[in-house]
């Protein structure tokens, strides 16, 4: 039990380390395809190797960041209070 940390503070907390976790996901995922875009014309040689390696690094990263948002989902609160909490952080603004 908190003492001072509101409910809804709480439910803000888990709202914004969602929104990171999905714009993570998202750039992870845009990357990702740009780089399987970008192998599948590019000549062999050291910048196809570099761009095997990122397309790999990325695929294991955005294979720990939707881990993260799985083991994540149980402790999200109950939809309707996790609405309002991100109703209320996009009112304060960019983040």
């Amino acid at each position: 039990m908190f003492h001072v940390l509101s409910q809804d503070e709480q439910d803000e907390m888990m709202a914004a380390f969602l929104l990171a976790q999905e714009r993570d996901e998202f750039s992870h995922q845009v990357n990702l395809n740009r780089y399987e875009r970008m192998l599948s014309s590019l000549a062999p040689g050291q910048w196809r190797d570099r761009i095997q390696r990122l397309r790999d690094e990325t695929a294991q990263r955005l294979t720990e960041v939707r881990n993260i948002l799985e083991a994540t989902e149980p402790q999200l609160p109950p939809e309707d209070r996790l609405k309002l909490a991100v109703d209320r952080l996009r009112l304060r603004g960019p983040t």
